[in-house]
């Protein structure tokens, strides 16, 4: 009985797992002869590699067209919310007839799943009603009125957002590119042509998620909204500073547009040029009035916690001064403060750690530096308080943070095992003092055997004596000689990435590959776009901040570059970028790697 029940439970998890993905096979059921029709294959979870059913009769026009589409609800304070992924191929059949068309398949999970089958009869041209009469084209614009009705208006544009258009100098703020959209389905960014370059401003990268939908109301209208980019700014000078305008491509398709000959609402695709506006920041410089002299830069709100490892302890013993800063701006920018050791303490460079993450108010988190030094002689120390100076852009003035100043007791050291003491020197200067030094031979060297010459090692004016001045003579000349050479060769750091750009991108490219094979795609991106921009900022000598794609375009055909040689330049940058951005809209991994390495390797081949 027991194993029954257990089949029977194994039966039903094996169906539960079948149903929980549901893959299934739209298309129309009548279609008239030598016009085009579309057959969809929609799946609720993310898949790949379909394969559709053999289809003799049937001339494939185009697809599969891939899209998907996301939605979010929220009922009672519950959040729901449902995904799907559609491919659509486009037919057409010339012959009459019926025709049965078998399941489709495709790959989720690891899993194979299998669609429904589709019956479809195709009928003659002429067998379809052709209107002629004034009633017949009564009806049509009634079919026409009904059909405005029930397709919704379509609107998408894109907005740039900042979340401070007045601000301080080194005063975080964040922009944001949003996506707004009504009557359209399977919004996808297809693209980013153009990306301002952010002058005056220092930048830093927020994790761009994949596009996520939701409501938000606009000029009194509700909208789907999602954010395509986001960006975390620090301006560098006062004045008005524009950040010019952004331009993406969108594809997205438009329900309810057209009409069949059999009456039947559908929709079709659409692609668009969006263009986000430009938009200018005010910043107002740092007041000079009350500015500490020990001021570090930081723009923000920050609180600094100091711990000594201890105020007693022996000579040649270490001591750590440990600062937490912690708080919320530019933490990023915030300069190490300085800390006044005592006298007679050896003292090594401080180890920072940051424990941050980005925020729309800047850098959120904690700043840990950590100060080591060596007391090497005993007595009573005092060490000052460490400060540290930020502009508070809560209560628009100045802020010192201080630590409490600390009484240092040291010990003399304690003694050796043969009766000394030690107080000046470490213990690795201990451990050296047994090998370095020897006691000079005062004897008279040992005399050699009766008639016997002296060993030539000793003897004066033979060529092994002459040997042991010519030979190191020579090699110092041949070392300065190169030395000069080495030096000369990278004194133009410019000619020295001109030259080390092969070999920087070949790294990064070997680096995108460990983290294909891992399957990180978000990083593979990211190293494959620095592989590309390092090479081409190297190769033409332009700063990174300055490469854009004309630049690029001016620069290559300056040099004698093909035009298609240039277009795949523009495309891999363009592809790499969006693939970073749009982690939804990304292509084959593998791909892109070989497409890279190509394109590098082509332009080497043009010796830029």
């Amino acid at each position: 009985m027991r194993k029954q029940v257990a089949i029977i439970l194994l039966l039903l998890t094996t169906t539960c797992a079948t149903w929980a993905v549901d893959f299934r096979a739209v298309g129309p059921s009548q279609v008239p002869a030598n016009q085009p029709f579309q057959i969809q294959y929609i799946i609720d979870e993310k898949a790949d590699d379909i394969q559709p059913p053999s289809m003799p009769g049937f001339e494939l026009l185009a697809g599969p067209f891939t899209s998907t589409s996301s939605s979010f609800s929220f009922i009672n304070g519950k959040r729901t919310s449902t995904y799907q992924k559609t491919f659509t191929y486009t037919y057409l059949v010339s012959k009459p007839g019926t025709y049965n068309i078998g399941a489709a398949t495709i790959t989720s999970g690891g899993r194979k799943y299998r669609s429904n089958g589709l019956k479809i009869t195709v009928v003659r041209e002429e067998a379809q009603t052709q209107p002629s009469s004034s009633s017949s084209r009564e009806e049509r614009q009634e079919r026409a009125s009904r059909r405005e009705e029930r397709a919704p208006e379509t609107n998408i544009f894109i907005r740039t957002i900042l979340s401070k258009s007045h601000v301080r100098e080194q005063e975080p703020l964040t922009l944001s590119y949003k996506l707004y959209f009504i009557g359209a389905d399977n919004v996808q960014l297809a693209g980013v042509t153009k990306m301002p370059d952010f002058t005056g401003f220092l930048k830093q990268e927020s994790d761009n998620e994949p596009l996520q939908a939701h409501i938000e109301t606009y000029n009194g209208r509700q909208y789907n909204v999602a954010t395509i980019y986001k960006v975390l700014l620090y301006p560098q000078h006062s004045g008005d500073i524009q950040i010019t305008p952004a331009t993406f491509e969108v594809v997205y398709t438009i329900p309810g547009a057209g009409q069949d000959p059999f009456g039947q609402l559908y929709g079709y695709q659409a692609h668009k040029t969006l263009k986000a506006p430009a938009v200018t920041v005010n910043v107002d410089g740092l007041p000079q009035e009350n500015k500490p002299k020990q001021f570090s830069g930081g723009v923000g709100h920050f609180t600094m916690t100091p711990t000594l490892s201890a105020t007693e302890l022996s000579a040649n013993e270490p001591v750590t001064l440990r600062l937490d800063i912690t708080g919320t701006g530019n933490m990023k920018l915030i300069k190490t403060p300085e800390v006044n050791w005592p006298e007679g303490f050896d003292v090594y460079d401080p180890k920072v750690s940051n424990s941050y993450q980005n925020t729309d108010d800047g850098s959120t988190g904690t700043k840990s530096i950590e100060y080591l030094a060596i007391p090497r002689e005993p007595g009573d120390y005092t060490l000052p308080p460490v400060t540290l100076s930020y502009y508070d852009s809560e209560t628009g003035d100045y802020r010192t943070l201080s630590t409490p100043s600390y009484q240092l007791h040291i010990k003399r050291a304690q003694k050796t095992h043969d009766g000394g003491q030690v107080s000046d020197y470490s213990q690795e200067d201990i451990k050296q003092l047994a090998t370095d030094i020897r006691y000079i031979h005062t004897a008279e060297l040992p005399e050699t055997e009766d008639g016997a010459a002296r060993p030539s090692s000793v003897r004066t004016g033979t060529a092994a004596w002459l040997a042991c001045y010519l030979v190191p003579l020579l090699i110092a000349i041949i070392v300065l000689i190169l030395l000069r050479k080495y030096i000369r060769e990278n004194a133009d750091l410019t000619q020295v990435r001109y030259r080390r750009a092969n070999k920087v991108a070949r790294k990064r490219l070997k680096s995108a590959k460990q983290l294909l094979e891992a399957g990180q795609a978000a990083a593979f991106y990211e190293e494959i776009e620095r592989a590309a921009v390092s090479y081409l900022s190297d190769r033409l000598t332009i700063p990174t901040a300055e490469l854009t794609k004309e630049t690029i375009g001016d620069q290559l055909r300056s040099r004698g570059v093909a035009d298609d040689l240039i277009q795949e330049t523009q495309d891999v940058l363009s592809e790499a970028e969006f693939a970073r951005y749009a982690p939804s809209a990304q292509q084959d991994m593998q791909a892109m790697y070989s497409r890279t390495e190509a394109l590098i390797n082509h332009l080497e081949d043009q010796k830029i």
